[in-house]
């Protein structure tokens, strides 16, 4: 099980004005215009999983997609909910939905919120709940951060402080790593790794987007900070 006080510490995160400013961001990010384009279509029932205060909640509702937002900060949602009263939305946690089986078109995960659950026992139990909420043919869409995106030859390298590169650094000589950044501590891995362990839980890869719009997991690797997933659930 997760250490409950690195738990307690992501939540607190986000329980703060700046928090929520952070979060008031309404729109889709290029990534996720062109995937939610090409696999999702007008009522289309969609989980939203760590969807923070709705934001991709409230845009695809406006697409006409049924939507369902789930985040575990009690904050966010009850912000959430003040703003849109109209959205279905709920305090829950994706290691543990409360759903029933095969009952969505699609799930999604985005702002790399996967990554929040740890140990690797706990974002397993994430991608098996996923998994079981999806229906035969529906797609589980989600972005990550990429570990390799913290070796010297990448952008991100360069903006971080001194000190957070020699705590991080050789982190990304791994496949996967636990890292703290920005006041959250999560998982990052590296792109092989993050299609490796999903197909395992029984998913089929579809495509990866990264930096620039590239599918290339070569250039993915070594230069996007984080790299958006999608996966499908196959028949048995």
């Amino acid at each position: 099980m997760a250490d409950q006080s690195e738990l307690n510490g992501n939540l607190q995160s986000y329980a703060t004005p700046e928090a929520v400013e952070e979060c008031s961001v309404y729109r889709l990010q290029p990534e996720e215009k062109y995937l939610f384009g090409k696999y999702y279509k007008e009522g289309d029932r969609i989980l939203d999983l760590a969807c923070g205060m709705g934001r991709t909640t409230l845009v695809l509702h406006e697409m006409g997609l049924c939507m369902k937002g789930v985040d575990a900060s009690e904050n966010l949602i009850a912000t959430a909910k003040r703003r849109f009263p109209y959205l279905d939305l709920s305090v829950g946690r994706f290691e543990r939905i409360d759903e029933l089986d095969s009952a969505y078109s699609h799930v999604l995960i985005t702002g790399n919120g996967l990554d929040l659950a740890f140990p690797e026992s706990q974002r397993e139990m994430a991608l098996h709940e996923c998994f079981r909420v999806l229906r035969t043919g529906g797609t589980f869409v989600f972005s990550s951060h990429n570990l390799k995106a913290l070796l010297p030859w990448s952008p991100r390298y360069w903006r971080k402080a001194p000190l957070w590169k020699i705590r991080n650094t050789l982190k990304a000589l791994q496949t996967s790593a636990t890292v703290s950044e920005a006041g959250l501590r999560g998982i990052f891995s590296s792109p092989e790794f993050v299609v490796q362990q999903t197909q395992r839980i029984g998913f089929k890869f579809l495509e990866m987007i990264g930096q620039k719009m590239s599918s290339n997991i070569r250039w993915n690797s070594f230069f996007s900070t984080s790299i958006y997933y999608a996966f499908r659930k196959p028949a048995s």
